[in-house]
């Protein structure tokens, strides 16, 4: 990001951090971005702060024609989600942040599993594996809270609501 100033026409970069969306079929890791602001005009005292940032990602994947899914919703700053879904199963993981500091970790290694994820308020965190098919998982929380389950063989069913 590049900023001009008109007081002396000089250039000014501002740092930009990043966390960048990593593809690794099929592994996907996203996390908000943040940037530090800098003093835009001569005599302003600002202060560093991170930036919010809404990031809706929807993603299907087709391999050997079988087809994963993964919606991605985050709204705040320093948000994290980790995916990692086994190639050749019917998957899907549909996530929702809301807030700052929370994070998501899931890993699905059978067939036709499903995890539905809201997460609000700060420091939150979420980590579901699920070795088997045809499990569901669906979790709410609201507010520094933390979940952690491993669903062990198939048809498993975990409703979950924290606040």
């Amino acid at each position: 990001m590049k900023l001009i100033n008109k007081n002396n026409n000089n250039r000014r970069t501002h740092k930009k951090q990043l966390n960048i969306a990593l593809f690794t079929a099929p592994l996907l890791l996203i996390s908000s971005f943040f940037s530090h602001a800098n003093d835009l005009v001569s005599g302003t005292d600002l202060q560093d702060s991170p930036l919010s940032l809404s990031l809706t990602t929807s993603l299907a994947v087709t391999i050997n024609n079988s087809v994963q899914h993964l919606v991605i919703n985050q709204y705040g700053i320093r948000n994290q989600v980790m995916v990692n879904q086994a190639a050749d199963m019917v998957n899907d993981i549909n996530i929702i942040q809301n807030g700052m500091h929370n994070k998501a970790n899931v890993v699905q290694s059978g067939a036709n599993n499903t995890v539905n994820l809201l997460q609000q308020g700060d420091g939150n965190l979420v980590d579901v594996i699920q070795e088997g098919d045809a499990n569901i998982a669906n979790i709410i929380q609201t507010g520094e809270q933390t979940f952690i389950v491993h669903q062990i063989g198939n048809e498993m069913l975990v409703n979950i609501t924290q606040y």
